[in-house]
């Protein structure tokens, strides 16, 4: 009887060691990237800046990558996301692998098994599966998120994407996390790189690493959001026409985030001083649930953020745009910054 007694609790607690030693080293790796494409090398080294890569996940970049392998990128998401602890876990609901990252993803809600106790790990994982897994890691970390609940047309091979995928790949489509390849298509279910995969772990990252910036001066002299978008209404309008002016933060010239860092901070509103740092401020806003006084967000080469204006309403924004021009309204739906569009944090709630 003791024997039998003390087989599951010595299983237990090396289970239990093994998972708390793989996930407490999660620390920059050492990458090798002469496998990796050229437009994939920075990216890799932002991720592993970010420390979002797994011990095994350093080189072999090209590689499709596996469900065991994605769940590993996942787990270390979760965490950079939440800033939780990871759950406890001391049992195996799969009899195919002993990976701590796939366990402590599966307790998590963010993978599941394929049937009789199977995980498949060495599966190569589809366009739509990383969708999912990613929504799911998301809603795990912060589940305050909310997406557009419009089911929109937006690739012509749609009808290829899975019932139990399509909302999750729309959802990070309107985003701005993952995106087509080419001619329209999603091509659901095309495995993807491991550099790939890490680009949009990356991508993730740096859009829902924020969190709302907290005004407690300001909210306990009772100012509601109202209040202080009622403030920014009457801001504004002083400072349009204003010549832009790279690096000036007013009161005569601005540069596009001197502008929102000056405006923002008068209304009691801390922000980082420039865009990229902005764009990590808040919380995610989808664009068609943009309100007044949303930060908007655009990169040029469609990855990394280059400017930010203050959204206005009726699809418009005013920023400070370029040297030569002046602060100004500037629309959304159409022209440029229609297409080079990337996201939204809203920083006043």
């Amino acid at each position: 009887m003791v024997k039998k007694n003390r087989k599951p609790f010595i299983f237990s607690t090396i289970l239990s060691l093994s998972i708390l030693a793989g996930v407490s080293s999660f620390a920059q790796q050492n990458i090798d990237l002469t496998s990796a494409n050229d437009w994939a090398k920075a990216e890799i080294a932002k991720a592993n800046e970010y420390n979002l890569l797994s011990g095994g996940m350093t080189d072999n970049f090209t590689r499709n990558i596996t469900r065991e392998e994605f769940c590993e990128l996942a787990v270390r998401l979760y965490k950079s996301l939440s800033g939780k602890a990871l759950p406890e876990v001391n049992s195996n609901p799969f009899s195919d692998t002993g990976n701590e990252s796939v366990i402590i993803a599966n307790k998590l809600g963010i993978v599941y098994g394929v049937g009789n106790n199977k995980f498949a790990p060495d599966n190569m994982a589809t366009r739509e599966e990383i969708a999912v897994m990613l929504y799911r890691t998301l809603k795990a970390a912060k589940p305050e998120t909310v997406f557009s609940a419009n089911m929109e047309y937006l690739f012509s091979d749609q009808d290829e994407i899975s019932d139990w995928a399509l909302k999750e790949v729309l959802s990070l489509t309107k985003a701005g996390i993952i995106n087509g390849v080419g001619n329209g298509r999603f091509i659901p279910k095309r495995y993807i790189s491991r550099e790939e995969a890490i680009a949009l772990v990356k991508r993730m990252y740096e859009k829902f690493d924020g969190q709302y910036v907290e005004i407690f001066e300001l909210t306990s002299r009772g100012n509601s959001r109202n209040g202080l978008i009622e403030q920014l209404k009457t801001l504004i309008p002083q400072e349009m026409g204003k010549p832009y002016q790279w690096g000036a933060t007013g009161p005569d010239s601005y540069d596009c985030s001197g502008l929102v860092y000056t405006l923002y901070g008068k209304i009691g509103v801390s922000l980082p001083r420039v865009s990229r740092d902005q764009a990590k401020a808040g919380v995610y806003v989808s664009k068609d649930s943009l309100q007044y006084g949303d930060l908007v967000f655009f990169a040029a080469d469609g990855k990394n953020v280059n400017h930010v204006g203050i959204y206005v309403g009726n699809g418009e924004f005013v920023h400070a745009p370029f040297t030569g021009s002046v602060v100004k309204v500037s629309s959304l739906t159409t022209g440029y910054y229609s297409r080079t569009y990337y996201t939204a944090r809203r920083v006043i709630r």
